[in-house]
């Protein structure tokens, strides 16, 4: 379970240090969900991507202007910058691009069917582990 967000601190333009409580510290560029969402537009302001806070339960960092990201989505795009998770839309490519369904990803890499359908509709985060066994099945096929 991902943890409360204990610490925030503005790291460069729409970029956040964000430190939870289970000792994690990352940063998080949001230029690119800025960027495509107008109901963000506020936070390409540098004035006011600088009053972020974490709110008062730690769940969530929050502006004044009433934006908020929950700690959850913001740790999935924490570890998906740092490399350490693999996007749906990777993985989606990679059984597209080897004619996989949900049911010959599943044989391919050792999981069950429900945990494909659980990455694809991004309920779960799809670890490292997993876009490692992705490229090495890769490999496999092309030798």
């Amino acid at each position: 379970m991902i943890g409360k967000i204990e610490s925030v601190a503005v790291a460069g333009d729409q970029r956040l240090e964000i430190g939870w409580d289970d000792g994690r510290v990352a940063c998080v560029d949001l230029s690119g969900v800025i960027a495509t969402h107008k109901g963000l537009a506020l936070l390409k302001k540098k004035a006011e991507f600088g009053r972020v806070a974490a709110s008062k339960d730690g769940w969530s960092l929050e502006w004044p202007c009433g934006i908020d990201f929950g700690a959850e989505q913001l740790r999935r795009w924490a570890d998906e910058q740092a490399g350490e998770t693999m996007r749906v839309q990777d993985f989606r490519a990679w059984m597209d691009e080897h004619g996989l369904t949900q049911e010959g990803a599943a044989i391919a890499l050792g999981l069950s069917r429900r945990m494909i359908a659980y990455y694809l509709s991004g309920e779960k985060v799809i670890p490292k582990t997993v876009m490692l066994a992705t490229e090495g099945w890769a490999a496999r096929e092309e030798a």
